[in-house]
């Protein structure tokens, strides 16, 4: 039977159904104000492997899966009246109903894209109200709850053993919640079972205690003891919903019920992508559409996700994720090549042994990566390849990768295989020099094509193959070469991060190409995820110009990693990092020469930057010293790089990240020094205006929190005498 780590219990338990022969399962849904990005959706895919781990077992799952249509932010905004819901419809011009309709269609699409079975029931909160008020009714008259205002709070003092899930207890029990002040709660522990709606509030219900809407946490006790009884079996999540999400619905569902809720709560680890927890401010939130988009057949990352255990983090990167896809093309490959041949008998006792090996990972706290680490050592063993296809096939019953399909998918036309037939002649006759160009044909024709003992096969190549043959890409600075330590072979390297925006790489590109003079000069354009063309139009002009070079990135890996790879990748004795957003109309080059001939100076520009406190740095330098200098036009030697190091990555987007790295090389006792004069133009600066305001101040003020983290207690770096550390106020650049 599958054993399961129990987050209440603390230790792996197996599951023992309260149903003989029935489990009964309810997983957190997705709140349908967005898109559920792929952080979420290795959730849904935990819940999804149990469900297949004891169906293998004879067990019936009854699975439920709620849809939040009624989406409160967090704690604090349950408490003001904010909702998801809400703030996307505003956003986006539609109904509260019309977003709602939207993204859960968009979800299930997604569920389906990854093979994520069907739960039985998707119930949706705003169709269950009067349910949620049952339950509060009973909490009020039990004692469990009290009313103020037209609010309704569960009474955490009243419930012995809050706590026992997340041992979130005393002292810390508010602690990973932001929970604003409530003058209505009796105890500031205290959280929101139902909510009194404030004048002109459209999503809104009648309730004994007049117009609301429930909190965030009775929506699934509600649900799920509709569908599945007030006590069954397994609540999935991920670790985010513990507390206080589960230890609420715990404390609410138990005082009402009089009885355990839930036997077994299985929670999933957090996604990072690229090292950091995926958050739209990070501009590292991925979605299965964009996967597709660039290239990759979403159950690859399906495959990605088993080769790391549920729950310990795991860091998806693009190049895992390409790892991911290569392993399954050859899987699926394996599979169409062994349903070609005869099926042979013998090796029961091998085969009886892997068997019962792959179920003993599965039953061992769902070890998928141990699973599917002995399914690569049977496909290698020497067991019959009939053998292996049988193994292979009731083992992806489990994975739930659609293997069976690759015979179908790989399937090829009879002008295909007759070519096949030629080469393999050619080859026989030893006419290898065209054997060989009949394989370049079929190749750019879209097909691979294996050599075998018993003949070549050819299948169409993947999406991604395709991708990747149009050029390389990397998913890191880390994965790019440094020249840093050579030589210098141009006077300057000009660094563009194209974040998109052709247009304006073209005008950025031409004006330095236009203005270069006597200068030997490169330029090095990194293409940061770009989906518009971009990445097109950086290729033909490479064709144009020797001393032009592209790096494309498979995602936005984010402002400072992009201009790392430029700075890495250098050969000038000067670096320029340049804006899209900027024009050079005239000879930059000289002064910028000039400038750095001087070796105080560490950084030159024409757009400085000073302050008096670490806090509002002015555009005023006209000419000479400054405390920082914009990224618009920035040059700095080569050499210093290896003194000051690379920019600071943790800055994804761009603001901010200037005036860190001018403290860098202040710190190293270098000047930054700047004249206006210098002949550029700088046109609309789309990765600010494409923005919005709020997500303009959100990304801006994370980023000078990085900086003010770093070099708040540094105004000895400053140029004003008698500057000051950082204290209160706010920052303006």
């Amino acid at each position: 039977m599958l054993g399961i780590y129990n987050t209440l219990a603390k230790r792996v338990e197996q599951i023992e159904p309260i149903q003989p022969g029935t489990v009964r399962m309810y997983t957190c849904g997705p709140t349908v104000y967005r898109d559920a990005h792929i952080g979420n959706l290795r959730t849904y895919l935990l819940a999804d492997w149990i469900r297949r781990a004891l169906t293998h077992h004879g067990l019936r799952v009854e699975h439920v899966k709620n849809i939040t249509d009624v989406g409160h932010m967090r704690q604090e905004l349950v408490e003001t009246g904010g909702d998801k819901m809400i703030l996307a419809a505003l956003a986006e011009g539609k109904t509260v109903q019309e977003i709602a309709s939207m993204y859960a269609g968009r979800f299930h699409q997604d569920e389906a894209r990854l093979n994520i079975l069907e739960a039985a029931v998707f119930p949706w909160a705003s169709e269950h109200i009067p349910e949620m008020i049952s339950i509060v009714e009973t909490l009020l008259a039990k004692g469990n709850a009290y009313g103020n205002g037209g609010n309704i709070y569960f009474d955490v003092g009243a419930f012995a053993d809050y706590g026992k899930l997340s041992r979130n207890t005393g002292a810390d029990l508010l602690e990973g919640v932001r929970a604003e002040a409530d003058p209505l709660k009796r105890d500031a522990r205290d959280f929101t079972l139902w909510k009194a709606a404030e004048p002109g509030r459209d999503l809104k219900w009648d309730s004994p205690w007049g117009p609301g809407f429930p909190g965030w946490h009775i929506e699934c006790s509600a649900m799920a003891s509709k569908y599945l009884g007030e006590q069954f079996d397994i609540h999935t999540g991920g670790v985010d919903n513990i507390f206080p999400h589960h230890e609420d619905e715990i404390a609410q569902s138990e005082a009402a019920f009089g009885q355990q809720h839930v036997r077994y709560w299985v929670h999933g680890q957090h996604l990072l992508a690229d090292g950091a927890k995926m958050a739209k401010s990070s501009g590292n939130v991925f979605l299965v559409e964009e996967l597709i988009d660039r290239g990759f057949d979403p159950l690859s990352f399906r495959y990605l996700c088993m080769s790391v255990l549920y729950r310990h983090r795991m860091n998806f990167t693009f190049t895992s994720l390409r790892a991911a896809e290569k392993a399954l093309t050859n899987l699926r490959q394996r599979v169409w090549l062994w349903s070609q041949r005869p099926e042979s008998n013998g090796h029961t006792g091998e085969t009886e042994d892997y068997r019962r090996r792959f179920w003993e990972a599965i039953d061992s706290d769902l070890d998928l990566p141990g699973a599917l680490a002995l399914t690569w050592d049977m496909v290698r063993s020497k067991l019959p390849d009939g053998k292996k296809l049988e193994l292979l096939l009731e083992f992806d019953e489990m994975f739930g990768l659609d293997l069976h399909k690759a015979p179908a998918a790989n399937a090829v036309e009879e002008d295909i295989t007759t070519a096949l037939r030629q080469r393999d002649k050619l080859r026989e006759e030893t006419s290898y020099d065209t054997a060989d160009s009949l394989r370049g044909q079929l190749s750019s024709n879209g097909y691979v094509v294996e050599d075998a003992p018993d003949g070549a096969r050819a299948r169409p190549k993947t999406t991604l193959e395709r991708r990747l043959e149009k050029w390389h890409s990397v998913s890191s600075s880390r994965e790019v070469e440094s020249f840093l330590h050579l030589p210098s072979k141009f006077d300057f390297s000009f660094v563009l991060n194209a974040y998109g925006y052709p247009d304006d790489v073209q005008r950025c590109v031409d004006g330095v190409f236009r203005h270069v003079g006597d200068h030997l000069t490169e330029v090095i354009v990194i293409d940061n995820g770009s989906s518009d063309g971009t990445g097109e139009m950086l290729e033909e002009i490479r064709g144009r110009h020797s001393n032009f070079r592209v790096v494309h990135c498979d995602h936005v890996i984010g402002d400072a990693a992009s201009k790392n790879i430029g700075i890495k990748q250098s050969l000038g004795t000067n670096v320029v990092v340049i804006d899209g957003s900027a024009e050079v109309v005239g000879d930059v080059l000289s002064p910028i020469s000039r400038q750095l001939i001087d070796p105080s100076v560490g950084i030159f520009g024409p757009y400085g930057l000073t302050t008096d406190d670490l806090q509002h740095f002015h555009e005023e330098v006209e000419e000479g010293e400054a405390d920082a200098m914009q990224a618009y036009c920035m040059a700095f030697r080569r050499e210093a790089v290896n003194t000051v190091g690379l920019m600071r990555e943790v800055f994804r987007f761009y603001r901010n990240l200037d005036i860190d790295y001018c403290f860098q090389f202040k710190d190293k006792g270098y000047r930054v020094v700047a004249d206006s004069s210098l002949p550029l133009v700088r046109h609309e600066h789309r990765q600010w205006t494409e923005l919005d305001e709020n997500q303009r101040d959100e990304l801006s003020r994370k980023n000078f929190g990085r900086f003010l983290k770093r070099w708040g207690n540094r105004p000895d770096l400053l140029i004003t005498a008698g500057a000051k550390a950082f204290g209160d106020g706010s920052y303006r650049h």
